[in-house]
């Protein structure tokens, strides 16, 4: 008889791997930071930077350089976000530029350890049970959520960011609160598996009948 595969291959094995990646480059980086100009989380930085998403500077396709010249019948035209740094940053600029980047950070982490938490508990209880589909349903709502929160922190912060280094007035301040690029493949993923925790949910709870009633 054919020996049976792990139906949580290879995802059981990826996820294994990119957490003992994650974690061994993040204590290389904290036992390194004393010794080398390494910054955690924009913490040990000597400059805190942002990139103003809201705004473009454009470019007149008279003056750009040759090399980006467009070809005949064709247009160019240069866009990019101004991108503001200061090498004294205050307090409080340095607690935005950190949150800005563990929040995305701990989504990322968050949803590994989930999926690690979800697979341990498929392999010991089995995959069409109660828990598994309640640890589905977690990691789910963790990765709608969570993607949703991290896109809109990393947004506000940066664009407080901007506010404090430049002109702008407090609807720029703001305006990452509604002007963030939406996490759709999170999201979508995201409801594939709580629609997929619902099916395990019906389906276990079925197999409980079906086993009460022989």
């Amino acid at each position: 008889m054919a020996k049976l595969r792990n139906p949580l291959e290879p995802l059981s094995t990826a996820v294994r791997i990119v957490v003992t990646v994650l974690c061994t480059v993040f204590v290389l980086m904290l036992l390194a930071a004393p010794f080398l100009n390494v910054s955690v989380f924009g913490i040990g930085s000597d400059s805190v930077c942002a990139t103003d998403q809201a705004s473009t500077i454009g470019g007149n396709d008279r003056r750009i350089p040759e090399e980006f010249a467009p070809a005949h019948g064709a247009s160019i035209v240069l866009d990019a976000n101004p991108r503001y740094c200061t090498k004294n940053p205050g307090a409080h600029q340095i607690l935005l530029n950190t949150a800005g980047k563990f929040v995305p950070f701990a989504y990322l982490v968050g949803a590994l350890l989930l999926t690690v938490r979800l697979i341990r508990g498929a392999e010991r209880a089995g995959l069409y049970t109660a828990p598994t589909a309640g640890r589905l349903r977690v990691l789910g709502w963790w990765m709608v959520v969570g993607s949703l929160v991290s896109a809109v922190v990393e947004s506000a912060t940066e664009s407080v960011l901007v506010a404090t280094m430049s002109h702008a007035g407090t609807v720029q301040a703001v305006s990452g609160f509604w002007t963030f690029d939406v996490p759709f493949t999170a999201v979508f993923a995201g409801l594939g598996v709580l629609s997929f925790a619902r099916i395990m949910r019906i389906g276990v709870g079925m197999r409980e009948d079906l086993v009460g009633t022989v």
